[in-house]
C-alpha cells in the first residue's frame, strides 16, 4: 500500500477503553479519510492485540489494523502462524505484524537473532490459502529504539515502529538506515499525547510516563541522546507538588491536552524527519468520561 503523506496512525491502548469503545473507535478511524492505521499495544497480563484486531476487523471495511508490538519469542512458530492467517483472513489481508523482542535480556543481539529466527520459522509455516483465498504474509513492523536494530532488520522485515522519541532522534535513526542500504516501506513513530478535562491532571500523566519510561535503560540512554534526562529528572522531582511545568524539551517528543493545530504542528515534524507513518497514541486517565475520549478521538480523526 502506498502511503498517503498525510495518513496518520492511530494506536489504543486497551487498558483506556472498554470493547464497546474500541469498536467505536476503529469504526471512527475507518470512516475518516486521515487514518490509515490502527494499532494495538500489546500490554502484559492484560488483553492480547491479535484478538483485538480480530475485533475490529470484523466492524471496519478498509482500514490497517495491527499488533504493536507483540514479544514475538513467547510464541511457538507452528501454532502463531495459523493465527496469523487466521486474522489475515478475517480481514482480507488488513493484518499488520508489529514485533518486538521485550526484554533484551544479557545478551541483545542473541535476543534479537532469535526473534528474527522466530519470524522465519512463522513464515515458513504459514499457509497460502484458506478455504481456497489466498492468503498473504502480513507486512511486518519491528520496534527499535536503536539504530542496531533497524540495521539488522534490514532485509527482513518491512518497517519500524519507534516510540517516544523526538524528530530529530527518528531522522538519526531512519538516516542510518538509509547508509547501510535500507530502505523501509513503513516507519512509524509513536507520538504519545495525553489528554483530560483537567490540564493538571494531562500533565501529571505526561510527567508520570516520562518518568517511568526513563527508569528503562534502553529508553534512558534514548533520552540522554535526546537531550531530556535532565528534563525529565527535574519533574521526578515535582511529582510529589500539586502542580507540574512541563519543560519544553519534552513537548517536542510529547504534548498535553494539545489544541489540534498544535498537534498537527509536531506530527508535521515527524514527517519531515523522515516517519512516513507517524502515529497519534491518546493516553488517558482510567476514569476519564466516556463522552471526552469519544470527542478526543473524533479530533484526531479528523485533524486538518
Amino acid at each position: 500500500m502506498i502511503l498517503d503523506l498525510g495518513q496518520i496512525a492511530l494506536a489504543l491502548r486497551s487498558e483506556l477503553y472498554n470493547p464497546r469503545e474500541i469498536v467505536e473507535f476503529s469504526k471512527l478511524a475507518d470512516a475518516s479519510n486521515n487514518v490509515s492505521h490502527i494499532f494495538f499495544p500489546d500490554i502484559p497480563n492484560a488483553q492480547e492485540s491479535i484478538e483485538l484486531c480480530s475485533l475490529c476487523f470484523a466492524g471496519t471495511k478498509r482500514i490497517i489494523i495491527g499488533s504493536g508490538v507483540l514479544r514475538l519469542l513467547e510464541h511457538d512458530p507452528r501454532i502463531f502462524s495459523r493465527r496469523v492467517a487466521t486474522v489475515q483472513w478475517i480481514s482480507g489481508n488488513r493484518f499488520v505484524l508489529g514485533i518486538g523482542t521485550g526484554s533484551p535480556g544479557i545478551n541483545a543481539g542473541q535476543t534479537i537473532q532469535k526473534m528474527f529466527s522466530v519470524l522465519e520459522e512463522t513464515r515458513k509455516f504459514f499457509p497460502s490459502k484458506f478455504n481456497n483465498e489466498p492468503l498473504s504474509f502480513p507486512d511486518v513492523l519491528v520496534a527499535s529504539l536503536k539504530s542496531g536494530v533497524a540495521i539488522k532488520s534490514i532485509g527482513l522485515v518491512d518497517g519500524l515502529i519507534l516510540n517516544f522519541c523526538s524528530p530529530e532522534y527518528s531522522h538519526e535513526l531512519i538516516s542510518k538506515v538509509t547508509e547501510a542500504g535500507g530502505h523501509m516501506k513503513k516507519t512509524v513513530c509513536y507520538v504519545k499525547i495525553f489528554y483530560s478535562e483537567k490540564n493538571s491532571i494531562a500533565e501529571r500523566l505526561l510527567a508520570e510516563e516520562f518518568v517511568k519510561y526513563d527508569r528503562l535503560p534502553q529508553y534512558h540512554t534514548m533520552f540522554e541522546r535526546n537531550k531530556v534526562a535532565e528534563a525529565i529528572a527535574s519533574i521526578r522531582e515535582d511529582l510529589s507538588k500539586e502542580s507540574i511545568v512541563i519543560p519544553e524539551g519534552l513537548k517536542k517528543i510529547s504534548l498535553a491536552n494539545p489544541s489540534p493545530a498544535e498537534l498537527s504542528n509536531l506530527i508535521e515534524k515527524f514527517r519531515k524527519s523522515g516517519v512516513n507513518l507517524p502515529c497519534v497514541y491518546p493516553y488517558f486517565s482510567s476514569d476519564e468520561n466516556v463522552e471526552f475520549k469519544k470527542a478526543i478521538l473524533k479530533e484526531i480523526t479528523n485533524l486538518p
